[in-house]
């Protein structure tokens, strides 16, 4: 005989844990079961073709799963399988319109979150490689945030209206912005790029190697503590392009 199938909505979702409480109905009484939703649970269910892939669990989704007994007598939820979450497709079509929440920053295990003001929903926040996080200190001041990804709820993630970079990158957008030729002292030469320091921001970045570049290194333009002279081509909060000049 098939094991039964109850229904319930995550009320709480602890994020060093991954352990959730789902509350449901049962006998005209809500109840309150925990799980755990972690990695190790969730491949276990793709195994049994539960699942076809592992599931973010926020507050406010509806899941069916199973009550099963620990061997200590205590009642648990098992083979948690997300259903739907009104409350995240609200705020979908919210930021379909206009694309701008309101939230406080959560760090957990290193990790920044933002648990948006309204739905109580919690999105990763998505920094770039030059980005300064949120400090610590600041996560009972609102933010103002946009959402990415939403054409993909299981990807869906947050990021800040208002960039805080590392003063190097800083002045590397007034070097990009001159368009004027950039001082770099070589630090390493490999098969993957020439890798430099670049001046007055000392970020660094990485000329790819072509025939011109070849043909410096051979005649030794281009040696490891050289300094040569390089143009930003293009600059992301992840990336930065260089030209040899």
């Amino acid at each position: 005989m098939s094991e039964k199938i109850f229904r319930g909505k995550i009320s709480f979702i602890n994020n060093k844990t991954n352990k959730v409480s789902i509350e449901y109905i049962t006998g005209n009484k809500i109840k309150s079961i925990q799980a755990i939703v972690d990695d190790v649970h969730q491949e276990r269910w793709m195994e049994q073709k539960l699942i076809k892939k592992p599931h973010r669990f926020l507050i406010g989704d509806n899941v069916k799963f199973i009550i099963k007994k620990s061997s200590v007598g205590v009642f648990f939820a098992d083979q948690v399988v997300f259903e739907f979450n009104n409350a995240l497709e609200v705020v979908i079509q919210k930021a379909r319109v206009e694309n701008k929440f309101s939230g406080y920053v959560k760090v957990v295990d290193d990790k920044h979150f933002i648990k948006e003001i309204d739905s109580y929903l919690f999105f990763p926040l998505q920094l770039s490689r030059f980005e300064i996080p949120p400090p610590a200190t600041e996560t009972g001041k609102p933010i103002i945030f946009k959402l990415l990804h939403i054409d993909k709820p299981e990807r869906i993630a947050a990021e800040l209206y208002n960039h805080k970079y590392l003063p190097g990158f800083t002045q590397l957008l007034k070097q990009y912005k001159s368009e004027m030729p950039v001082d770099a002292m070589v630090t390493k030469i490999s098969p993957y790029g020439v890798f430099v320091v670049l001046s007055e921001s000392q970020m660094e970045a990485k000329l790819s190697i072509d025939d011109a570049i070849t043909a410096k290194i051979n005649s030794g333009d281009i040696a490891p503590e050289k300094t040569i002279q390089v143009k930003i081509k293009h600059i992301t909060g992840d990336r930065i392009v260089i030209e040899n000049v």
